[in-house]
């Protein structure tokens, strides 16, 4: 067929075509096109579009750019080259020449493009149906046919066929029937790839993708002077044809994926975000990685790694895309080959850096509530943003413009429970440290321990002999049962106006090997990213002493020790461990603790400031009856409070005004029997006070 063009006109060039992704696949499209005309006819294109007459449109189309009369691929090949020279020339971003630029040779870009041809347009799956006899794909076979070239070892049947092999080991071509001859292989293009050829952001539940305009700015971001000195330089290394892999440690949700989209945004390049872990997922990896270099995108994977725990990341299909990793504190990551590793560390920000992230999430709001937020709440930069965001729908549902310290607090307990929930318990947190009836010793270290929490940003920039740079905290509190160790870790709390969470035990510990440890990392380092007290309750169970190993059970055992023992010394947070058998703990546990206060059982007066403090000012007892009762009774702490909860409950369910003689006696003497002893003090008979208990009913009218 011979093209006809308009008297007097000529064709006009590509390089007047837009230089974008989209118009490269279709321009390389019709060199493929151009071939496959004249290898199915042997050169003769009326042929093709009498047997195929959708063809004509396509010849038309080239018709109008070049002289198609000496051949269609002689041709369109030169007019193809000189577009992609000059869109090399102006910068452009194509995904065609970022796949050749990392090693896809001609011909198999060529034969990745001719399978994908089914994804342009669907009339070429009825092309390669007609011409066998069934299969809407093209086959090895038909490939091989079409792309060999006897004349031309670079292009014979052997190199095609180790093409298309190449290209199905990259990732690049599937195979959906791999049990098929060889020559009947049918491949299929790596949808998501190929939407990445035509310049389309691909979709993918496991992978999220940011355009480079979406991406936060480098110089927007708060961070440390020393940090943002570092990261100016990480640009030009991301840019080199084979950068090193980006280790971006620290807590979570403190600006890691941020930073990171940043980096790619100084680059002019998108960000590609593995929702998923993908190291052991193969096909997704490579996936992950082809597109990365087809989009030229910097790439990013989230993990975090317990303590110990080591991950391994597979070289990619093709070197040189640009990857990130965002992983915490603990770990060790390895990288296939001899790839380059750099790590960076985003520590918690400081409070001067805090100020700012509360600032910028609340501008407008009183300075003096950002500024107290700041010195008293330790959170990550992204937590203080969800917190603040949250804080401010709480204000609005109150019919309030200005934000209150509660408010705030109010959202933290928002992002605890996201984290904290599965592992551990919150405990209610109100009253003062003057509420507990302690001896002297015992205040004081009290005492000392909150100082220390009040302080323990400005210990930890101290001289590197003392500070060690640890802001975190670490106290036992040993004594027996009911003398108010728990009580004190709330008291502590509402002190410093943190949360309170109970570490769940029968949670945390796992029969499965490495689990407990696990578990454990992760409600240490929610914790520590959450500002909150964490108490490890009845602590010699998980720091008991290490023994001699006889059998495989003491071997796992001492290994819990040992990993808690590493993870409580660099533990960054607040740490409460309560133990009614202190002498059982590992030495070494206790040579960490910061703090450690003795709780005894208390004396008469502290007897008797525990009961009057529990029965509040509205009973009826005789103060004398009540001196004598803490002087012979010598009960704890906590099984005072149980006596006069219990007589409070006798005093409603008889209908009497207050707690009396009679409850308070009665009470005692269940507390006694619970423990198998004898009340010292008289008993007394009453019915109105046990009758309640023996008749059916509620509560008396």
């Amino acid at each position: 067929m011979q093209a006809q063009h308009l008297p007097g006109s000529s064709p006009a060039p590509l390089a007047g075509l837009p230089l974008r992704a989209s118009q490269h696949l279709r321009i390389a499209l019709f060199g493929v096109i151009a071939r496959m005309i004249e290898s199915c006819t042997r050169g003769d294109v009326d042929a093709a579009i009498q047997a195929h007459p959708f063809l004509s449109e396509y010849v038309a189309e080239m018709a109008l750019h070049v002289d198609v009369d000496h051949g269609l691929e002689a041709a369109w090949r030169p007019a193809q080259v000189a577009w992609e020279d000059s869109a090399r020339a102006a910068g452009a971003r194509l995904p065609l020449h970022a796949l050749h630029h990392a090693g896809v040779a001609p011909l198999e870009i060529e034969l990745l493009l001719a399978v994908g041809l089914a994804e342009e347009d669907p009339r070429f799956s009825d092309l390669f149906e007609q011409l066998q006899g069934g299969q809407r794909r093209p086959t090895l076979g038909l490939l091989t046919a079409w792309w060999r070239d006897d004349a031309e070892p670079a292009r014979g049947i052997d190199a095609v066929r180790r093409a298309v092999q190449r290209l199905l080991d990259l990732g690049l071509l599937l195979l959906p029937n791999p049990d098929a001859a060889r020559s009947e292989w049918a491949p299929a293009a790596n949808l998501p790839v190929w939407d990445a050829l035509r310049g389309d952001l691909p979709s993918l539940p496991w992978l999220a993708v940011r355009a480079p305009d979406a991406l936060p700015a480098l110089d927007d971001l708060i961070l440390p002077d020393e940090t943002r000195h570092a990261c100016a330089a990480l640009p030009t290394l991301l840019d080199d044809d084979d950068p090193p892999v980006v280790l971006l440690r620290g807590p979570e949700h403190n600006g890691r994926k941020t930073l990171a989209g940043a980096l790619a945004r100084a680059l002019g390049r998108p960000l590609l975000l593995a929702r998923e872990a993908l190291p052991g997922d193969d096909a997704r990896w490579r996936t992950f990685g082809l597109l990365a270099t087809a989009l030229r995108a910097i790439a990013l994977v989230q993990a975090e790694l317990a303590p110990g725990e080591t991950r391994s990341l597979p070289a990619w299909p093709l070197g040189g895309a640009a990857l990130v990793v965002a992983t915490g504190r603990h770990g060790a990551w390895r990288v296939a080959g001899d790839r380059a590793m750099l790590a960076l560390h985003l520590e918690l920000p400081a409070e001067p850096e805090r100020l700012r992230h509360w600032q910028a999430a609340l501008p407008g709001q009183a300075p003096a509530t950002l500024a107290h937020c700041a010195a008293q709440m330790r959170l990550t930069g992204g937590s203080i943003r969800a917190a603040a965001a949250c804080a401010a729908g709480l204000a609005r549902l109150a019919g309030r413009q200005a934000i209150a310290v509660e408010d705030i607090r109010a959202a933290g307990r928002t992002l605890q429970s996201g984290r904290l929930e599965t592992l551990a318990t919150r405990l209610h947190a109100g009253g003062a440290l003057t509420d507990l009836s302690i001896d002297e010793p015992a205040r004081e270290e009290l005492s000392a321990l909150l100082a220390r929490c009040r302080w323990r940003e400005v210990l930890a920039q101290g001289p590197a002999q003392i500070a060690a740079g640890n802001v975190g905290v670490r106290a036992l509190f040993a004594g027996p049962s009911g003398t108010g160790k728990t009580l004190a870790a709330r008291l502590l709390g509402a002190e410093l106006g943190k949360d309170v969470w109970r570490v769940d035990l029968a949670a945390t510990v796992d029969k499965y090997i490495g689990e407990t440890e696990k578990n454990l990392d992760r409600v240490l380092r929610a914790a520590e990213e959450l500002d909150v007290v964490l108490l490890l309750d009845e602590g010699d169970a998980l720091m008991a002493g290490r023994t001699d190993v006889g059998s495989s059970n003491d071997r796992y055992a001492n290994l819990e020790t040992n990993f808690l023992l590493q993870r409580i010394e660099h533990f960054e947070g607040i740490l409460l461990v309560t133990s009614n058998a202190a002498d059982r703990i590992d030495r070494a546990f206790a040579r960490r603790m910061d703090v450690v206060v003795n709780f005894r059982v208390p004396d008469e007066w502290q007897r008797y400031l525990i009961l009057s403090m529990h029965l509040g000012a509205d009973h009826g007892v005789d103060d004398r009856w009540l001196q004598d009762a803490t002087r012979r009774c010598a009960l704890s702490g906590g099984q005072w409070r149980n006596v006069a909860t219990h007589a409070r409950l006798l005093a409603l369910h008889a209908g009497d005004r207050g707690v009396g003689v009679e409850h308070l006696q009665a009470a005692l003497a269940r507390e006694y029997r619970k423990t198998g002893g004898s009340c010292p003090l008289r008993p007394v008979r009453s019915a109105e006070v046990i009758r309640p208990f023996v008749a059916a009913g509620g509560p008396a009218p």
